[in-house]
């Protein structure tokens, strides 16, 4: 059975290029374009994984990485940045993250992180 990834990044472009590109190599993909809307969805569906900008608006990457962790703690989670910002990538795997991509993001090691960690 194929794997369910969440997809939730504000920019619609770098949400349909995911979608698109994870759906080709047998993924499931839900998109959500901020925390609040993807922890609403979490709420009814199921997910195997989830690919997290850390930078949007409504509800930010870091909270909604706080609030799956509070539910669910062993929910792989990648979290995703424009910039290289170190800090905030330390961050987010303190708080738990499993992974992290650079955008702009490379088809391949998406690829190889998201069979690694959601199968």
């Amino acid at each position: 059975m194929a794997q369910s990834i969440l997809v939730v990044d504000d920019e619609q472009d770098v949400s349909l290029m995911l979608k698109d590109r994870l759906t080709f190599l047998g993924f499931i993909v839900t998109t959500a374009s901020n925390g609040a809307e993807a922890m609403s969805m979490i709420k009814t569906l199921t997910v195997d994984g989830i690919l997290l900008d850390i930078q949007m608006p409504v509800m930010n990457g870091m909270t909604m990485l706080e609030q799956v962790r509070e539910q669910n703690s062993s929910m792989p989670v990648i979290v995703m940045t424009a910039e290289l910002n170190k800090k905030k990538l330390i961050q987010a795997m303190e708080l738990g993250a499993n992974d992290y991509l650079v955008k702009p993001i490379d088809v391949d090691l998406l690829a190889k992180k998201c069979f690694t960690l959601f199968g």
